[in-house]
């Protein structure tokens, strides 16, 4: 066993079904990281393992009471053995020579980072929790996802993202606050990144979405007929309220010092709907993007809350993080194409 593989950064290939080509993407990142000169290590989660099989030499000699047995080839080394648990990968990290990345495929259940593949003729569904996953591969132009989604059939862009985002920097440091397995320690459980070091820097970020609506239900609000009271004008304050509140609302968040929240309504008559924007600003150590976002949510949520005596159908959608300025990892913007 080997203890440099401890912070090895490893991330799960997961599918909500077989058939979707998880493996061929695997084969594709593994030779693309190769040739940029890393060394891969993998770990696939199966139900029942066929190599162990009654009548063969390790077989026996597992029966006989060994804790693992090594097969060794003239190229090749085969560990089995029954410690830890088959969904958790973190445990056979030190079971593997050293290597600079750790890809698993399978292991649904593990608390650790997932990349789920999407194909669209298998289904548009997206099976992992949001805390674990990091990143969608599939042939979906236009699938709404709440993370980077990256086509199937190319794997530069996967590993591109992958190494920026997740491998240790040049100097073994932990990666910027950006990434999304900062949220993970070592172990892969959630804790709050440190941001002590890093530098204040001005900051801000852009978040969008809308709540469509029956036609009469629109005119209701613009006419101030709604007997709860002003529609947007409520919504406006639970906007600013709830930026200010995110901190306690999503569990790994910093409380921050908020020197800005900028919140518009736009109704559309044509597509019965109102759109709703939420601009924060910060001069600070981390960034505001949840901030806007949770705006956002709340906002949405007061409009419903305010109009759900009239119409219960209201439609909640396109949430989504439209620009964000500042920090170490610079300017992000929309594109519209997930």
């Amino acid at each position: 066993m080997d203890d440099r593989n401890k912070s090895v950064p490893i991330v799960a290939f997961v599918a909500a079904r077989s058939g979707t080509g998880k493996t061929t993407l695997l084969e594709k990142v593994i030779a693309e990281m190769k040739k940029r000169g890393l060394r891969v290590g993998t770990m696939k989660h199966v139900h029942q393992a066929d190599l162990d099989v009654p009548g063969k030499d390790s077989w026996r000699h597992r029966q006989a009471g060994a804790e693992a047995v090594c097969v060794v080839s003239s190229d090749e080394l085969l560990v089995i053995g029954g410690k830890g648990r088959s969904d958790q990968p973190l445990e056979f990290r030190p079971y593997l020579p050293p290597v600079d990345f750790i890809l698993g495929e399978g292991f649904k259940e593990a608390s650790l980072p997932k990349v789920e593949v999407v194909r669209g003729e298998v289904g548009r569904r997206i099976i992992t929790p949001s805390q674990d996953l990091v990143a969608i591969a599939t042939d979906l132009p236009e699938l709404e996802a709440p993370v980077p989604c990256f086509p199937l059939d190319d794997p530069v862009p996967l590993v591109d993202w992958l190494l920026e985002n997740l491998a240790k920097g040049e100097e073994g440091q932990e990666p910027e606050e950006s990434s999304p397995l900062t949220h993970f320690d070592q172990a892969g459980r959630a804790h709050m990144v440190d941001v002590s070091e890093k530098d204040s820097t001005f900051r801000v970020a852009v978040a969008r979405g809308e709540v469509r609506m029956r036609p009469a239900t629109l005119r209701l609000i613009k006419e101030g007929r709604l007997k709860k009271g002003d529609v947007l004008a409520v919504a406006q304050v639970a906007a600013v309220m709830a930026v200010k509140e995110t901190s306690r609302l999503i569990p790994m968040c910093h409380p921050l010092p908020i020197t800005g929240v900028s919140v518009e309504f736009r109704p559309d008559e044509e597509e019965s709907k109102i759109e709703i924007r939420v601009e924060v600003k910060l001069t600070g150590q981390t960034g505001v993007e949840m901030e806007a976002l949770t705006g956002v949510s709340v906002a949405a949520l007061t409009i419903y809350d305010m109009c759900k005596a009239v119409d219960q159908g209201m439609e909640i959608t396109g949430i989504h993080l439209v620009e964000k300025s500042g920090g170490r990892s610079g300017r992000f913007s929309w594109e519209g194409t997930r």
